[in-house]
């Protein structure tokens, strides 16, 4: 089997985690592995690759539209060349530009939407390229149904859902830090955004902070929204007890000290974060925004889905774990089961599928 993977960069990132980690474990098989970036400089990757998965950058440094043209012909040309079984690409603006440098060559082509465009679309010509341009693919990858059924009148009968893996958190550096919490804590992880509503979180802490005086709450993570809710921590008088911690090379260590996970978002694409904590076995209070909470948590079972932007939702939620110790225990067991339904097999399964659906499979331990 060869296969050819197009993506922008290997530079810290979901989508980039993931290409990296289907490439590597396709190489394992013995396939034929190429990854294509377009825009990295020729910059080395964030991520390792296997020995055996091939790397090449096209990218050929210009700007403006005459480097989306050179790019497109050196795909194009560098596929017809390479004659892979099937392409996969990433990310929406890569998608779109492989299509065009597919068309009319024979090449199988898989795209995968690492965003749900419901929420965070791109810009208006290049959402009518890409109805245009993805109407010729033959798989289209959605991480969430809320993404696939925005794909559905595009692509119909051609879409497949196929979540993020969730990653070993407890074997990559850092895990082993010691991480001493001063108290009950409630732990959050993402960049400082307002994407990630943090305000709220940081104002639900002061709504419950008479029914739970001794609960901490630490944000892990860096952004541009650090002063403002700094700002804010100051004028709700919670200084000793909210935390900006800053960014962290592995969660891990604080998600097993830390009691409650709680996630604040306005939107996200593919919650990875979320998944992460209830592998660590933490009750979770999320927002039920689009999209990808609702795919991962059944509410009142494994966790709590709560309105987007809704202080006194999201503090009730909070206080309701806060008060039993009983209730996190049994949440945080029947959250663990996540790790099972969306560990790294099951997923290659998933992709696996999608491949099966536009060319004959290798065997697992078959050549290329």
């Amino acid at each position: 089997m060869r296969l050819t993977l197009v993506i922008s960069s290997l530079s810290s990132g979901g989508a980039e985690r993931v290409m990296c980690t289907l490439a590597n474990e396709w190489s394992a098989r013995g396939w034929k592995i190429t990854i294509v970036t377009t825009h990295d400089g020729g910059r080395a990757p964030d991520y390792t690759l296997a020995p055996d998965v091939d790397l090449v950058s096209i990218d050929p440094r210009s700007g403006g539209l005459r480097h989306q043209l050179e790019i497109t012909k050196r795909t194009r040309s560098f596929i017809k060349a390479q004659q892979p079984d099937a392409v996969v690409s990433f990310l929406n603006y890569t998608n779109i530009m492989v299509l065009i440098a597919t068309r009319g060559l024979g090449v199988p082509v898989i795209v995968s939407e690492r965003i749900d465009p419901s929420v965070l679309d791109v810009r208006p010509v290049w959402s009518k390229l890409r109805r245009w341009t993805y109407a010729w693919t033959d798989v289209l990858v959605a991480q969430t149904r809320s993404a696939a059924h925005y794909f559905e009148s595009i692509a119909r009968g051609r879409i497949r859902i196929i979540p993020n893996p969730v990653f070993e958190l407890t074997t990559a550096a850092g895990a082993d830090d010691p991480v001493a919490l001063k108290g009950p804590t409630f732990v959050a992880v993402g960049r400082l955004h307002p994407q990630k509503g943090f305000d709220v979180l940081i104002k639900a802490m002061a709504a419950l902070r008479s029914e739970a005086p001794d609960w901490r709450l630490v944000i892990l993570g860096e952004g541009g929204s650090r002063r403002e809710l700094e700002q804010l921590i100051g004028e709700l008088d919670l200084g000793d007890t909210v935390t900006l911690a800053g960014r962290v090379t592995n969660p891990w260590p604080w998600l097993k000290a830390a009691d409650v996970y709680v996630m604040s978002s306005r939107s996200e694409g593919f919650p990875n974060a979320l998944c992460e904590a209830m592998v660590a076995g933490l009750p979770v209070v999320s927002t039920d925004c689009p999209s990808g909470p609702a795919d991962l948590i059944e509410d009142g079972v494994d966790g709590l889905l709560v309105p987007v932007a809704d202080v006194d939702a999201l503090a009730e939620g909070m206080l309701r774990f806060a008060r039993s110790p009983e209730l996190r225990a049994a949440f945080g067991v029947r959250a663990k089961e996540i790790g099972t339904r969306y560990r790294l097999p099951v997923i290659l399964d998933l992709w696996d599928e999608a491949i099966a659906d536009v060319v004959t499979i290798a065997a697992p331990t078959g050549g290329d």
